[in-house]
C-alpha cells in the first residue's frame, strides 16, 4: 500500500512538472494575437526586428532607412522637440541627439497586433531604458512603433513613446 501512494505522489508531481513547462513555453512565445503561424508575413517583422538593432545601437542612419517616404509622426521622450511630423533627413538628425544625449541600455518589441491584416497598419510596442548621459538618471517608457505598406515594403509612419 506504501508503494502505491509513493507512485501516486510521483504521478501526480510528474504531471505538474509537465503542465508548468507547458505554461512556460506558452508565455515565451511571442505574442501574435492568436495567429495562425502561416497566415503571418514575416517581412513586417523583420522590420520590427531591423528597429530593434538599430535602436539598440544607436544607430540613426539604419532607422532613418526604415521610414515611410511621406512624413513620419514622432512623439519620443528624451528628444528636445515637440512632438509632430517630420521628414526622413529631419528624424535622422533627431535619432542622432537622442543617441548621443542618451545610451539606450534596452529596446525590445513585445507585442504586435493587426499581423495577419496585409493590407492595414501594423502595430508593435517595445519596452524602452535608457539613461541621459548628462543627468545619469534611468528611464523606462514602451514605444509604440506603426507601420505601413508602401509598394512592395513596410514602413515606419509613427513612433510615439508613454510611461
Amino acid at each position: 500500500m506504501r508503494l502505491s501512494r509513493v507512485c501516486s505522489i510521483f504521478v501526480a508531481l510528474l504531471a505538474v512538472l509537465l503542465l508548468a513547462g507547458v505554461s512556460i513555453s506558452a508565455q515565451e512565445a511571442p505574442k501574435r494575437a492568436g495567429v495562425p503561424e502561416a497566415d503571418i508575413d514575416e517581412a513586417p517583422l523583420m522590420v520590427f526586428r531591423n528597429i530593434e538593432k538599430a535602436w539598440q545601437s544607436g544607430n540613426a542612419q539604419a532607422l532613418a532607412g526604415l521610414l515611410s517616404e511621406s512624413r513620419v509622426f514622432m512623439e519620443i521622450r528624451g528628444i528636445d522637440r515637440r512632438g509632430g511630423y517630420f521628414t526622413k533627413p529631419q528624424v535622422l538628425y533627431i535619432f542622432k541627439d537622442l543617441f548621443v544625449a542618451t545610451k539606450q541600455t534596452a529596446f525590445t518589441f513585445v507585442k504586435f497586433h493587426n499581423l495577419e491584416k496585409q493590407d492595414s497598419r501594423i502595430y508593435g510596442m517595445a519596452l524602452r531604458s535608457y539613461k541621459i548621459n548628462q543627468s545619469g538618471g534611468l528611464y523606462k517608457d514602451k514605444v509604440y512603433v506603426t507601420l505601413v505598406k508602401e509598394g512592395s515594403r513596410w514602413a515606419v509612419a509613427e513612433i510615439k513613446s508613454t510611461w
